[in-house]
């Protein structure tokens, strides 16, 4: 009979397994054709899984008579659980003629003397009984609590519970229209569409950065919109420039030509828009990465779900830039119905950082091997710490030399150049036909807050994060 029992369960697994396989094959096929014998297939892999469970029920035979009550002594103090079922004991019964008895089936009668308390079963549909009032005393009395005490804590608890319930987030994420771009679909979506098709090879890179940086649009609502916007570019710079053609004389050529390089870069400047905020993202993520690995270990050294460590920082506030990337696989697995691997796969292929990358393949191979996630968090946070300390380590050495670069460009020269001025000033020369006090004036107040201004704007750019 076991072998029969696995057979029947192998060729489940089969048939389980060749839907599994069909249905992924249904996204790619267009043929309504083809399509519908996909289903016919399907439906017939249903049938022969229904087939096979009734044969195995009808090897395996469970009954009531099979399943024998488990009866042991109920622990003193124990808060007892509601009746699932009477228990009766069997009375003896006068043999008949036609009656046939097995002996292993007659309970024997019990002694009076010491008859045990059977444990009580448990409702399987979770519905419990309410205590009665002896009972809540005895165990208010044995747990050293006041009802007053008892009330409390059971008002704080619900408040708790309210304000959870007020605040917490869908486990997914939906965008909200934008009036913009619904204008920009409503009369440009029809040539944006033509345009992707002429010219994939414009667009796809578009559209790859698009779904790194996460922009809460459609991709071809962009291209719409950034159509419309390139249309409306050029009559409102032509205008633009023709009224102040009053007061700076312009020709009608520099105006058509300013109108013309307008347009061009508002289109470029949507093309190009998406890539210019990578660099500031992966740069993010890989700061949040550190903090949020030590964090997603100790979640998983509680034995929580993986699906569950995603959704604990999702829920935190601290990691802005990692947290719309965790909320991509929360999207995937809770409003998609994708398992967990496939989610951190596609998470994994359309992230702008490659710390984050590496992280997510790895937990997907972890996962897919039977591997300890606990253990691989664990390793992976400590690397990526020491990784972090040494980049910080190196940043405030570079800054130590920046301050010296400072001290000396934006410093001590400006003295020397003001003494060399008094000097000049002193015997009557010019500094460029101009006079010494003007060429001065325009280095302190023009030039020198210049050079400050770049001279922090590299530093901030060059030392982001520390």
């Amino acid at each position: 009979m076991p072998n029969q029992i696995l057979q029947h369960a192998e060729s489940i697994k089969k048939y389980v397994d060749e839907i599994i396989r069909k249905k992924n094959q249904i996204n790619g096929i267009k043929n309504p054709l083809d399509l519908q014998k996909i289903k016919n297939e399907i439906k017939n892999n249903f049938i022969e899984i229904e087939k096979e469970t009734t044969q195995l029920f009808n090897i395996i035979k469970i009954t009531e008579e099979n399943i024998k009550p488990v009866v042991k002594p109920l622990v003193k103090n124990e808060i007892p659980r509601p009746l699932q079922s009477k228990l009766e004991i069997p009375r003896p019964k006068i043999p008949q003629k036609q009656d046939i008895i097995k002996s292993e089936n007659i309970m024997p009668k019990p002694d009076a003397t010491n008859i045990p308390r059977p444990e009580i079963p448990q409702l399987q549909s979770g519905i419990f009984r309410r205590l009665t009032k002896e009972e809540k005393t005895r165990y208010v009395k044995e747990l050293n609590l006041s009802y007053e005490e008892l009330e409390q804590f059971v008002n704080e608890k619900k408040q708790k519970n309210k304000i959870k319930k007020e605040i917490k987030e869908p486990d997914y994420t939906i965008y909200k229209p934008n009036e913009i771009g619904a204008f920009a679909n409503k009369y440009m979506k029809k040539t944006a569409d033509k345009l992707v098709k002429k010219y994939p090879q414009i667009f796809k890179p578009l559209f790859d950065k698009f779904l790194m940086v996460e922009m809460e649009m459609i991709s071809r609502s962009y291209v719409s919109l950034m159509l419309l916007f390139t249309i409306l570019a050029f009559p409102s710079l032509f205008l633009f420039f023709l009224i102040l053609n009053f007061a700076f004389k312009l020709s009608i050529f520099t105006i058509l030509l300013i109108a013309i390089l307008g347009t061009v870069g508002t289109f470029f400047g949507f093309y190009f828009y998406p890539s210019s905020l990578l660099g500031g993202k992966s740069s993010s993520i890989k700061l949040e990465l550190p903090f949020a690995l030590v964090h997603m270990s100790a979640v998983a050294g509680s034995g929580a779900q993986p699906i569950s460590i995603f959704e604990l920082i999702a829920d935190s506030r601290e990691y802005p830039e990692l947290r719309k990337e965790i909320k991509k696989i929360l999207n995937y697995t809770n409003l998609f119905g994708y398992n967990l691997t496939n989610a951190l796969r596609n998470v994994a292929a359309t992230t702008p950082s490659k710390e984050l990358k590496e992280l997510l393949n790895g937990m997907i191979s972890t996962i897919e091997t039977g591997g300890d996630l606990k253990d691989y968090l664990r390793e992976k946070a400590a690397d990526t710490l020491n990784t972090y300390k040494l980049d910080r380590k190196k940043q405030v050495e570079a800054l130590s030399t920046y301050s010296e670069v400072y001290t000396a460009l934006l410093i001590a020269s400006p003295l020397l150049l003001l003494i060399t001025f008094a000097i000049i000033n002193s015997i009557g020369g010019k500094i460029a036909g101009m006079p010494v006090t003007t060429a001065a004036w325009i280095g302190i107040l023009g030039f020198l807050p210049m050079l400050n201004i770049g001279f922090m704007v590299f530093v901030s750019s060059s030392q982001k994060g520390l």
